[in-house]
């Protein structure tokens, strides 16, 4: 039965070089009314009252650390890739991200096998041939049809369960604070660090194996 649904944000940016690190994370639970919890619980402090949305940067630690307490003790798994950019700029395209989601959503499928029903994802391209486009090439890459959905956090509160894992771990990667992380590390299922490189060199492998043709010994 697909009743796994898997939520999608990322923490850092491709294109800025000052972001070394980029992570994305994927948080997958069967029962998704469970992830309105944290949200819930974290609404009557009052640092937490005028914002619409829990996102980690506008969040104070009480209720960072209120959150991921109350997010932990829910039925879910969790799934990070961290990419070192190596100081490069990424060009945030379409096909670029697809990269990205492809290791983090082979991870997923390893877990869950034939149990993903939709892949939700903070909307990340506003303009919907680049939604397009991303979907196409991320099924091409995964080699399967996944229900792909690009939905705004404020209307999907679930999308920041992911977002605020994705930032705890990017804090943790950096060295920056490692509490947040030590908070949820128990129910993250995968955690890769790759190299841009790395990933480049895999997508051309792939592309390569598909078409029959040989890299060229020089």
């Amino acid at each position: 039965m697909k009743n796994t649904i898997i939520y999608i944000d990322e923490s850092g940016t491709l294109p800025d070089k000052a972001d070394r690190l980029v992570v994305v994370a994927a948080v997958s639970t069967a029962n998704p009314d469970n992830l309105f919890a944290p949200k819930r619980s974290v609404k009557h402090l009052p640092e937490s009252k005028n914002i619409s949305e829990v996102k980690f940067y506008r969040s104070g630690d009480k209720t960072k650390i209120k959150f991921l307490k109350t997010l932990a003790r829910q039925n879910l798994e969790i799934f990070v890739l961290c990419v070192e950019k190596e100081g490069r700029s990424v060009a945030d395209t379409p096909e670029n991200f697809a990269l990205l989601c492809w290791l983090l959503l082979e991870e997923c499928q390893l877990f869950h096998h034939e149990k993903i029903g939709e892949v939700i994802f903070d909307r990340h391209f506003h303009q919907t041939k680049d939604r397009v486009k991303f979907d196409h090439t991320l099924n091409q890459l995964l080699r399967k049809s996944l229900t792909f959905t690009h939905e705004d956090s404020q209307k999907i509160s679930q999308i920041n369960t992911a977002d605020m894992v994705a930032g705890s771990y990017l804090w943790y990667k950096k060295g920056k604070a490692d509490k947040f992380y030590k908070i949820i590390k128990n129910l993250i299922v995968s955690e890769k660090t790759v190299t841009w490189r790395q990933i480049k060199v895999r997508f051309w492998n792939k592309k390569l194996n598909r078409t029959g043709a040989r890299a060229h010994p020089g």
